[in-house]
């Protein structure tokens, strides 16, 4: 399962998604386009993994990431928060 981070209706022409076994990871987003794809950590922004990408395409994605950042923690805190097991 990979829920979006951001609605891609705004953060067209990239997909800002996370995978949902990755939650023991520090909040990080994968970005993908359809010039390739890398990954940025949330808290700073900053690459995690270059990907595919060039470095001109990772600053522009990167650029979106950080225009994003609150809604793609916010995304990653609930869907963890609705992973934990309830007591």
């Amino acid at each position: 399962m990979s829920p979006n981070a951001v609605d891609p209706r705004l953060s067209a022409p990239y997909r800002l998604y996370f995978w949902s076994n990755e939650n023991d990871e520090l909040p990080h987003v994968h970005v993908e386009s359809s010039d390739g794809s890398a990954e940025f950590w949330l808290d700073p922004v900053g690459v995690k993994d270059e990907g595919s990408y060039n470095e001109a395409q990772r600053r522009k994605a990167g650029r979106m990431v950080e225009r994003f950042r609150n809604e793609c923690l916010e995304a990653w805190s609930e869907f963890d928060e609705r992973r934990q097991p309830r007591h």
